[in-house]
């Protein structure tokens, strides 16, 4: 979408926390809260680097990389064979997501932006402490005196987003990331050699943006077990960072394999997509639509491309039902893990 002509602030405010967050969140009860200690990650040159999938179809080749998080600040990976099938492919596929916008000119953006003010706030005033039960606001409390000691205004924020604030901060002082340095890696290598890089997005379009974001601010959301499962993945997640850093880097699939073994929810997208607000703008069935998008590009890109390169989140290639299963039912070849380069 042209930013000339679209309005993606809607999307930041709606959904930056349902779309990644949420997916992270692991089903398995709540640890107790520690400091998170990371060992050095063991990363080298002369590791073989992250494991690719081969997808082709006749002699059209697509390798897809897939994507992790949260991972050490510092971590070094092997990239220089993926730079190489870059520099060798007509075209780079962005990760899958979602995108909301508006047809709008520049005037129609600035009548917008009065009716965005306060669209993260819990309607008509109230606070966490009210809205919580009380055993949930209390872990909360252990974390946001950790992690958000001044910050003001987070206890007035819709539980959504007072969790995406906390998972920023607690990222950041743990000395952790989310995959966004991988991704950008890839981003570079491709602007580099001069490779297109194509958005896979679901993208919706609204006719109404300022009615929608007046309705959002009314709408109230069953959002507690989307601070939950942030909470969890806070207490939990990170202290495997280290360990699936290092499968990762390493292409040890079997380690990342048990390490995502649990069933992952994705409440925070649950809590948004289930209100009449999202049924209302025709925001239903988002895993399913993000997923034929993504693999609508997918196709187009095997039949055009020679050979092209794709990233994925890691979740989406190793359980039964996921993206690349989709293509290999159209006929396209699937080959599970190949070392880079190969």
């Amino acid at each position: 979408m042209r930013t000339a002509r679209r309005v993606k602030r809607f999307a930041a405010f709606c959904l930056s926390a349902f779309t990644s967050l949420g997916a992270s969140a692991q089903s398995s009860p709540p640890s107790p809260s520690s400091a998170v200690t990371l060992a050095p990650v063991a990363v080298s040159g002369s590791l073989p680097g992250p494991a690719l999938w081969k997808i082709s179809k006749g002699n059209h080749v697509m390798w897809v990389l897939g994507l992790t998080s949260p991972l050490p600040s510092h971590a070094q990976w092997e990239s220089s064979k993926i730079e190489q099938l870059i520099a060798s492919s007509q075209e780079v596929l962005k990760p899958p997501g979602m995108e909301i916008g508006a047809n709008l000119g520049f005037w129609g953006q600035l009548a917008l932006m009065p009716s965005m003010i306060g669209l993260k706030k819990l309607p008509d005033g109230q606070t966490l402490k009210q809205v919580l039960p009380p055993d949930l606001y209390k872990r909360w409390l252990v974390q946001q005196n950790k992690y958000l000691p001044h910050s003001w205004g987070v206890d007035r924020l819709r539980p959504t987003f007072a969790g995406e604030k906390l998972y920023a901060a607690a990222l950041s002082q743990s000395g952790l990331t989310d995959n966004s340095g991988v991704v950008n890696a890839v981003y570079s290598a491709a602007n580099h050699d001069k490779v297109t890089l194509t958005t896979t997005a679901y993208t919706l379009v609204l006719d109404d943006p300022r009615g929608a974001a007046k309705q959002f601010k009314q709408t109230t959301m069953n959002d507690q077990q989307c601070l939950s499962a942030i909470l969890d993945t806070i207490d939990q997640n990170f202290a495997q960072t280290t360990e699936r850093a290092n499968a990762w880097a390493t292409g040890d699939l079997q380690t990342l394999g048990k390490i995502l073994s649990t069933k992952q929810q994705d409440e925070c997208l649950t809590a948004i997509s289930s209100t009449g607000f999202a049924k209302s703008i025709g925001m239903t069935d988002l895993p399913s639509r993000v997923e034929q998008a993504w693999v609508k590009a997918a196709r187009a890109a095997l039949d055009k491309d020679t050979q092209s390169v794709a990233l994925l989140p890691m979740r989406h290639l190793l359980v039964d039902d996921g993206y690349l299963k989709t293509l290999e039912k159209d006929g396209y070849t699937v080959q599970s893990p190949v070392p880079a380069g190969e």
